[in-house]
């Protein structure tokens, strides 16, 4: 399964980098594809390592602007024009996204990805992995859309909310293997 994590590529302590390794390993070993933002910087280099030792193959999708931290060892890196085709070609390129602890890049591309689903635009799921309490304040602020009716779907069909990386990677496998069933 080619899994789109979104994340941060600022350089972070073992609070963070810790939780997102041991779930990129958990990708690794599933024999998983990471599709990333290509960045051989912080989290993202943390997870694209963790990732790489662990059996998996890595997809980047850099942007022009960030070419010189692009990784060079990808097994494939595309360069996008800007940011909007570099957020369409992540989308394009996966069958799940999952999103960790990221900045205001992560917030852009998680809002864009629960826009587009919300709208019926592509049916992946999606899974914010709540590392370490990073997304409480996200979280609270969907529930209460959902509450109070600015959601048209239940969150729970929007995306999985979980700080949970071993069950994540296994709901998006169940899902993954009902989905080639199907096909």
């Amino acid at each position: 399964m080619n899994i789109c994590v979104f994340l941060s590529a600022a350089d972070l302590d073992e609070r963070w980098t810790r939780p997102a390794r041991e779930f990129a390993e958990l990708l690794g070993r599933g024999g998983h594809t990471l599709v990333w933002g290509g960045s051989d910087t912080g989290l993202m280099k943390a997870v694209a390592d963790a990732v790489r030792e662990s059996g998996g193959r890595l997809v980047g999708i850099s942007v022009g602007l960030l070419r010189p931290w692009a990784r060079k060892d990808a097994d494939e890196m595309v360069i996008a024009a800007d940011l909007a085709e570099r957020k369409a070609l992540l989308l394009a390129r996966s069958d799940a996204v999952v999103v960790l602890p990221g900045g205001l890049g992560t917030l852009d591309e998680v809002s864009e990805v629960l826009e587009l689903r919300k709208h019926g635009l592509h049916g992946k799921p999606v899974v914010l992995l709540n590392t370490g309490g990073f997304y409480d304040g996200l979280t609270l602020q969907l529930r209460r859309m959902e509450e109070e009716g600015f959601l048209p779907m239940p969150l729970a069909e929007l995306v999985l909310l979980t700080d949970d990386a071993a069950g994540a990677l296994a709901h998006l496998e169940r899902l993954g293997a009902g989905l080639r069933a199907v096909a």
